[in-house]
């Protein structure tokens, strides 16, 4: 079941992190994160508030949100994570795709932050599992990187890395969070700081007044579709710690940057190579050693 979910939320972010390429073109990304934050915290506070004391969602739910020691922690990590959204859009903005998800995609943060702070036990396998992953993200890398400026490069790794480390140590810090409220507590808070940090960021960059310019049917339609890929995604893949080790559900998630190239390949007219195939194949089975462990 752990393994589901973790599917299912790589499919729905490979699909997010290849359609805001898309989307930072004509919208400033500031204002998309604002606007997809809206509908997402909106139906996490609908199905939060309205729905858990339903039957279907027991075990969604380990206690009422409240002000205390552990919301304010939730709330520190839940903006440590949103930097890295932050810094990948940015890098994308910048950068070909192909760049800039596989360095994204890294994860050492991950991993040291799971063992040396959060304490879980390092398995042999998932050093053969992230030794293949790396090696297949270092070839996306390399090859995508002949085929961008010095500039481009240089900025694809800058942004790439920043924005690892933001997410991989705070996904490995999801755990606690979870435990204290449950995936659907923790999703509503993430998702609603989500949303006033990029409303922090609209004002910052003085763009609060063009927050309505940005309200045609064509881009609320586009802030629906980021909205649905995130809630299917974040609340899928927050639902998979309830199953899985915190590393086991990090290398598999790497698969949804592994579809994002292939997205990004697709909608944007680039193009894989057979260096690209291989490090996508490594991918994949760094996937399927940790499969089989979990």
């Amino acid at each position: 079941m752990g393994i589901l979910f973790v599917l299912i939320g790589a499919f729905c972010f490979a699909i997010s992190n290849a359609y805001w390429k898309k989307v930072t073109q004509t919208i400033p990304y500031q204002i998309g994160m604002f606007y997809r934050g809206i509908f997402a915290s909106g139906v996490f506070a609908i199905l939060y508030f309205g729905c858990r004391a339903h039957p279907f969602f027991t075990g969604w739910t380990v206690r009422a949100l409240a002000i205390d020691q552990q919301f304010l922690y939730t709330i520190a990590i839940c903006v440590f994570n949103i930097f890295g959204l932050m810094f990948f859009l940015r890098g994308i903005q910048k950068a070909p795709v192909s760049l800039v998800v596989p360095v994204s995609a890294l994860k050492v943060f991950t991993i040291l932050t799971a063992v040396f702070v959060v304490g879980e036990i390092w398995k042999m396998p998932y050093l053969y599992a992230f030794g293949f992953s790396t090696l297949g993200l270092l070839l996306l890398y390399l090859d995508g990187s002949q085929q961008a400026s010095a500039k481009e490069q240089k900025l694809g790794v800058l942004y790439g890395l920043a924005s690892s480390f933001f997410w991989g140590s705070s996904y490995a810090l999801y755990k606690f969070p979870i435990s204290w409220w449950g995936p659907l507590g923790f999703s509503f808070v993430i998702e609603t700081t989500a949303m006033l940090f990029g409303l922090v960021l609209v004002v910052r960059d003085g763009l609060l007044g063009q927050l309505f310019k940005y309200l045609k049917a064509v881009q609320v339609q586009t802030y629906i579709v980021q909205g649905i890929l995130l809630v299917a995604g974040g609340l899928a893949i927050n639902l998979s710690y309830q199953y899985l080790p915190i590393m086991v559900i990090n290398i598999l998630i790497i698969s949804s940057q592994l579809l994002s190239v292939l997205l990004g390949f697709m909608f944007f007219k680039e193009r894989l190579s057979p260096k690209q195939w291989i490090g996508l194949i490594l991918i994949m089975i760094s996937f399927f050693i940790v499969a089989t462990v979990a």
